[in-house]
C-alpha cells in the first residue's frame, strides 16, 4: 500500500519489509533540494515484539544500499501502542504526520 512515487523510497521500503517483515512503514521526513531531487530521507517501522528495534535497525543499515541517506527508527508494535496516543511522543507526530507506505 505504497503512497509515495519516490523511486528510492519504494525501493528501500521494499527491501525494508522484506528483511525484517514490519507491520507498517512510515516516511517520516524527506529532504529535497531546490530541484526537488530526493537529499535523504527518515523511515518509521513498526515491528513484532520479538524483534529487537537496535537489532533491526542494525539490520536494515547492514543489507540496504541507498544512493542517499536514510535513517530508521525502529518501534515494537507494543512500545508503538504505548506511545501512539500521546500527543507528547514522537509515535504520536509520527502516526499523524508521516506518510504510511506500508501495511
Amino acid at each position: 500500500m505504497m503512497k509515495t512515487d519516490d523511486t528510492i523510497v519504494s525501493t528501500v521500503t521494499r527491501e525494508a519489509v522484506g528483511l525484517c517483515t514490519p507491520f507498517r512503514v512510515y516516511l517520516v521526513s524527506e529532504k529535497r533540494s531546490s530541484k526537488g531531487a530526493l537529499l535523504g530521507f527518515k523511515l518509521c517501522l513498526i515491528v513484532s515484539d520479538e524483534k529487537d528495534p537496535d537489532d533491526v535497525e542494525t539490520e536494515l543499515l547492514i543489507n540496504i544500499d541507498t544512493p542517499v541517506p536514510c535513517d530508521y527508527i525502529v518501534y515494537t508494535l507494543s512500545d508503538w501502542n504505548d506511545c501512539v496516543d500521546d500527543d507528547a511522543t514522537f509515535a504520536y507526530r509520527i502516526e499523524n504526520s508521516g506518510e504510511l507506505l506500508y501495511e
